[in-house]
């Protein structure tokens, strides 16, 4: 089992020697009241507190979680120990924030600086780098790579690359920029094609919707459809006619909805009204999906399991999402039995392991002695 979506970063201060050192007295500055910032920019982004107080108080009690088991977000071993109680023998990792860990001058601090973000999103990538070199075999790092100006992102995507990362996570929504139909970001998606990394959108970032009655619900309901949208500028624009090797991935966003949103893109693209669609596209939006885009589909419910075949079982990659109190861990056999108890094995195994190792190139040889260790079998699930 390999989990397309897992999440990793030091406690906030740890990642100071990760700055350059012309950033290290301004974040020195901010570390201080780097909660009370957190807090007001969650009050102006979803009113205040987003999961509740009864659920929190669960999770901390559970057992894994209560015996320290999310210190694996930055120990390597604890790492390990935790991913292998839950089944699971590599990862792909991106950034945290959930747990008082976000990278320096990250934007949901309500840091604006573009230059300030490129230096924590760099801190944070260099970590990341450490702690994927630790069990290369195992970790997929995923570098955050700020849009702001696009000659640094490719150069950022070069060193990731060279860094042993294999995939880039772009903003959801770019900060004052165009969206990811406009030509500027293609030299991004050429570097990307060329290198083999995989292009990601990642859900959580959403306008903010302030303290107003039902925000937090607000935000629940359309946090999703704000990360989807990458998918659907960059296709209608072309980028995937022009660059027919790049890899994208929608990772934390659900599943569910993409039958739905390909068969409507396909009606408009054979519809009688847009011919001019099929003179720009060579193939219809479905086709574009089946040939080089994934879904990262986090703790996978069972009704999206359900759509398996319409979404492509060569598509899916399950995530646990760990170390999120939305996620799997540590539950993750009981869930899986649940999402994907009533399937044929070939279709588990594709889904919960053999895509992502083809997609982020993870060594099966390496692996498989790892799995006939920990499992779990499939009459388990």
């Amino acid at each position: 089992m390999i989990s397309a979506d897992c999440h990793a970063g030091p406690p906030t201060g740890g990642y100071r020697e990760y700055l350059e050192s012309r950033y290290q007295g301004r974040f020195d500055e901010v570390l201080g009241g780097l909660k009370e910032m957190r807090a007001a920019a969650k009050r102006r982004h979803i009113g205040g507190r987003l999961f509740s107080e009864d659920w929190e108080r669960e999770h901390s009690s559970e057992q894994a979680v209560a015996e320290g088991g999310k210190t694996g977000l930055w120990d390597p071993g604890r790492r390990v120990a935790e991913l292998e109680s839950d089944g699971v023998v590599a990862e792909v990792i991106f950034p945290d924030g959930q747990n008082d860990n976000a990278y320096p001058f990250h934007p949901t601090t309500g840091e604006k600086d573009p230059e300030l973000q490129l230096a924590g999103a760099r801190a944070h990538n260099r970590w990341l780098a450490e702690l994927c070199a630790a069990h290369p075999e195992r970790r997929a790092g995923v570098a955050v790579v700020p849009v702001t100006d696009i000659e640094t992102a490719v150069a950022d995507t070069r060193w990731a690359k060279d860094a042993g990362l294999r995939g880039i996570v772009i903003p959801s929504i770019p900060p004052d920029l165009p969206h990811y139909n406009h030509p500027r970001y293609e030299p991004i998606w050429s570097i990307c094609e060329e290198l083999g990394m995989p292009v990601h959108s990642h859900g959580g970032p959403t306008p903010e919707y302030g303290e107003l009655p039902g925000a937090m619900a607000v935000y629940v309901t359309e946090v999703s459809w704000w990360t989807r949208r990458v998918f659907w500028h960059m296709l209608w624009s072309g980028v995937f006619e022009r660059h027919p090797r790049l890899k994208f991935v929608c990772t934390e966003q659900g599943s569910g909805w993409i039958p739905d949103v390909l068969l409507h893109m396909d009606s408009v693209y054979e519809g009688p009204m847009f011919t001019q669609l099929r003179r720009e596209l060579s193939v219809k939006p479905s086709d574009y999906w089946a040939r080089q885009c994934w879904v990262g589909a986090s703790f996978m419910k069972p009704f999206e399991a359900e759509r398996r075949h319409a979404i492509g079982v060569d598509r899916i990659m399950w995530g646990s999402d760990y170390p999120h109190m939305e996620g799997t861990w540590p539950f993750t056999a009981q869930k899986l039995h649940a999402t994907f108890g009533e399937m044929p094995s070939e279709e588990i195994r594709p889904m919960v392991g053999e895509n992502a190792a083809r997609v982020y190139g993870f060594d099966r040889a390496l692996l498989d002695p790892l799995a006939e260790k920990v499992g779990p079998r499939v009459g388990e699930l």
